[in-house]
């Protein structure tokens, strides 16, 4: 059931993502104000990360993930109906609260509800499933502007035909509650900590908890320079329409499920460690050629190349990261990497909106290779010894 949830819930993900920020310039608002909801919206899952882990042991992750759900769909279609800057702030800012539960339960979810052995292939599946229902999704979001278009004589590019697709994802979002009111929890997943100031506390001295978070922030701040505006950019600078961005993204999600899938071989041969800061080095090249190039075919190879290398090893990070620590503590350091994830993201992604609406597109992919040549390297060096002497166990120092 938890994996019908994620490939419904990704689905929706995939329509919304090629289409929202499109969205947001076609009302007239310009990438500043864009990279200002990205931001909220980040602050808030960010900062909301922790108290979702403490609300989780509450009340449980099943009660967790359909309460975040219903909220979260019904804000969702709000935000599409909205149009003034304070209902899209405000509305945003809610979105970001209510999202941040799924993101904290998914990783400890699987964990607990798995044995050692199966773990790799669950994670690595679970993304595949991700991935794929994201391919769909993006390309269902790139095609429907032009079905309304058909359908309604609306024009393809306007704000009420990427309403209407919005609309459609909303429709999935609906459908992804049913599976989670039949989910069923072998052990329980989020572990509440009635006294949250010295659990961070305790946290903040374990030094592989701190070594997490700061790869997390690196990973964020560059992500946030350029990941939220790519659709603006194919856009913008190379004229793409919503069906050719909307296909572009979908082959570059299907390349990274096949990426996910062959992860695991990567793995048996040079490990964990060294699987990922590999993958994150491969990526800035093509991520060079992104911001170089003016051709539209050019560019989107180099994007699906860049998505394939950045996000093929997420399986093996996020199932490492729950290894090296002790397993009450996995749900509380899930958020706190989050935490930093999110906020870094709001940083950069509002920095990049203020320099794309001044014209500078390309500042924020150089600035993007350099935080993920620094995360590739602290990477193997912070982690290289724990997989080392602990291999696929546990340590919580």
């Amino acid at each position: 059931m938890y994996l019908a949830y994620n490939f419904l819930t990704s689905l929706y993900v995939g329509i919304a993502s090629v289409i929202f920020n499109l969205y947001i310039i076609r009302l007239g608002y310009n990438e500043q104000f864009l990279g200002l909801i990205i931001s909220v919206t980040m602050i808030a899952t960010g900062l909301f990360a922790f108290p979702a882990a403490q609300v989780c042991g509450w009340i449980g992750s099943k009660k967790s993930l359909l309460a975040s759900c219903i909220v979260s769909t019904v804000v969702s279609f709000l935000l599409y109906v909205m149009t003034s800057q304070e209902w899209l702030l405000m509305l945003s800012l809610l979105s970001g609260i209510f999202s941040t539960v799924p993101v904290i339960i998914a990783a400890p979810f699987m964990v607990e509800n798995s044995t050692a052995e199966d773990r790799i292939y669950l994670f690595s599946f679970n993304f595949a499933l991700f991935v794929v229902a994201t391919v769909l999704g993006m390309a269902i979001g790139g095609y429907l502007p032009q079905v309304w278009s058909s359908a309604f004589g609306v024009d393809g590019g306007s704000a009420l035909s990427y309403r209407y697709t919005l609309y459609a994802s909303v429709a999935v979002a609906i459908a992804s509650i049913i599976p989670l009111i039949f989910l069923k929890e072998k052990k329980k997943v989020c572990v509440g900590s009635p006294a949250v100031g010295p659990m961070l506390a305790e946290l903040a001295r374990s030094r592989v908890v701190k070594r997490l978070v700061a790869i997390s922030c690196l990973i964020g701040l560059g992500a946030g320079l350029i990941v939220p505006f790519f659709n603006v950019y194919f856009s913008k600078m190379l004229s793409a329409t919503p069906g050719q961005i909307g296909l572009i993204f979908a082959m570059a999600q299907a390349s990274m499920a096949v990426g996910a899938m062959a992860v695991p071989c990567m793995v048996s041969r040079i490990g964990k460690v060294k699987t990922v800061s590999l993958t994150y080095l491969l990526s800035i090249p093509f991520l060079v050629i992104l911001a170089i190039t003016t051709n539209l075919y050019i560019a989107g190879a180099a994007y699906i190349l860049r998505m394939l290398f950045m996000n093929m090893s997420v399986p093996i990070s996020n199932s490492f990261s729950m290894e090296i620590v002790h397993s009450e503590e996995m749900a509380s350091v899930s958020s706190l990497t989050s935490m930093g994830s999110y906020i870094s993201i709001a940083v950069s992604s509002y920095v990049a909106g203020v320099l794309m609406s001044y014209g500078f597109y390309i500042l924020p992919y150089v600035a993007t290779c350099l935080f993920y040549l620094a995360a590739a390297v602290l990477y193997s060096r912070f982690f290289s010894r724990y997989e080392a002497r602990h291999g696929s166990g546990t340590d919580g120092s």
